[in-house]
């Protein structure tokens, strides 16, 4: 028997509230840095439609291709659907990274070649399956939490 684990995703205030303070500040430095003020303005566009399509993909999950279900086996395989209702099989990569506020869930697609980075803070999922997840990925997948991993052993 396949022991699954499947993660509905929800919207992240937390995440959202972090990406804006991040983009006010990079914002700030920018207006404080000696610069044309033609590039200040190029730059503080750049900076808005950024912070728009990460808080729209990652934060509020409300982006046609934002992951909202996953769901993980015990091989180390994900089926992951789209907010526009696309299934796309993954393997979870060793570049995941897990805390105890924010896990990235790093995917590698079984038919593109680049890798997918499913940002996944606490408040976005019930706290049950976050923790599951944490657990999943720390041990249950030893070897794909990277040469650290074995070293912590």
């Amino acid at each position: 028997m396949v022991e699954r684990l499947s993660l509905r995703l929800g919207p992240s205030r937390l995440l959202a509230a972090v990406f804006a303070g991040a983009h006010v500040v990079a914002g700030a430095a920018l207006w404080l840095a000696p610069v044309p003020v033609i590039y200040a303005l190029v730059c503080s566009g750049a900076l808005s439609i950024h912070l728009i399509w990460v808080v729209r993909r990652h934060a509020l999950r409300s982006d046609a291709r934002a992951l909202i279900d996953l769901e993980l086996t015990e091989d180390g395989s994900v089926s992951g659907r789209t907010r526009a209702g696309l299934r796309r099989a993954y393997r979870v990569a060793g570049s995941s990274f897990v805390s105890p506020f924010l896990t990235v869930l790093s995917l590698r697609s079984e038919t593109a070649p680049w890798t997918r980075h499913v940002l996944i803070p606490a408040d976005s999922v019930d706290a049950d399956s976050f923790r599951r997840l944490r657990v999943w990925l720390r041990w249950r997948w030893p070897g794909l939490a990277g040469p650290r991993a074995a070293a912590r052993r």
